[in-house]
């Protein structure tokens, strides 16, 4: 006897996700991208942050130098700094090889800053305040070389994915050179408003890095350690992480994801960011 209809479609089988491989800190870019950095189309650095040709970029602790490299790709002048020599002189090449009209590479911890006063357009203090011991005096070094009318790009970790990591964190992220200062939403706007800075706009995101984190350090936080944590992030990834990776690669592809994560930004991020101007 043939099925009925409805036997037909229960007797169908839901499809199972399956792993994708997603590199880690791949998914995460691609997280970032699809909350607002690194739009190519408009210029924007991040939503509301918008970088041009004519603009001079100071990148204050540039790291690895993402953010430098799109600014130096939007054909600006870039300017940037790090206490890490090796960093600065791989960016200095990285950069010299884009549509950047200008590159300027300095070994230095922002106290003092190699500049004249008034020099930059766009400053950005991303993920670095929270390395310093004394995060006003970077802020007042950063007011000084920017010039009337300047934006500022700054972001700190957020002090709710601080707390969470804090009961399984190896000490050493506690610890220099690592995240000294944890700053809450008040104590962070105030530090910008305090400089001298209108505050134009907040925003939070990151959720994806805050469970990342929490789960790196439940299978790390055994290990020696030392150093810089960002730059022991990398393969191969405990299964854990790559479980993780595989799981947000593809919710980022389900319909609505967008909203969800936006919710999850705003309630757990791991990063505030805050866009201001010098007046």
């Amino acid at each position: 006897m043939p099925q009925s209809p409805l036997k037909k479609r229960t007797a169908k089988k839901t499809p199972q996700p399956t792993s994708v491989n997603a590199d880690p800190r791949y998914c995460g870019l691609k997280d970032a991208v699809k909350r607002g950095w690194y739009n190519l189309a408009t210029g924007e650095l991040f939503a509301g942050f918008r970088v041009t040709r004519d603009d001079v970029v100071l990148d204050a602790g540039c790291g690895e130098g993402n953010a430098v490299l799109f600014c130096a790709r939007q054909g600006a002048h870039v300017v940037f700094a790090d206490v890490d020599e090796r960093k600065v002189a791989a960016l200095i090449e990285k950069a010299s090889r884009t549509s950047a009209r200008k590159v300027e590479g300095f070994v230095s911890d922002c106290l003092p800053l190699p500049l004249p006063d008034a020099y930059a357009t766009r400053i950005l203090a991303t993920e670095m305040l929270e390395h310093t011991a004394n995060p006003a005096a970077i802020l007042a070094e950063l007011v000084r070389v920017g010039k009337s009318g300047a934006k500022y790009l700054i972001t700190v970790p957020d002090a709710r994915s601080e707390r969470l990591q804090e009961p399984v964190a190896h000490p050493v992220y506690f610890s220099p050179p690592n995240h000294i200062q944890i700053f809450d939403r008040e104590r962070f706007t105030a530090l910008v408003e305090n400089a001298g800075l209108a505050v134009e706009r907040c925003e939070t995101w990151g959720f994806y890095w805050t469970v990342f984190m929490s789960l790196y350090w439940l299978v790390r936080r055994s290990d020696k350690m030392n150093g810089a944590v960002l730059d022991q992030i990398a393969p191969p990834y405990h299964p854990v992480l790559q479980s993780w990776a595989d799981t947000w690669a593809q919710v980022m592809e389900l319909p609505g994801a967008e909203i969800l994560m936006e919710s999850f930004d705003r309630f757990l991020p791991k990063t505030q960011a805050i866009i201001a101007s010098k007046p």
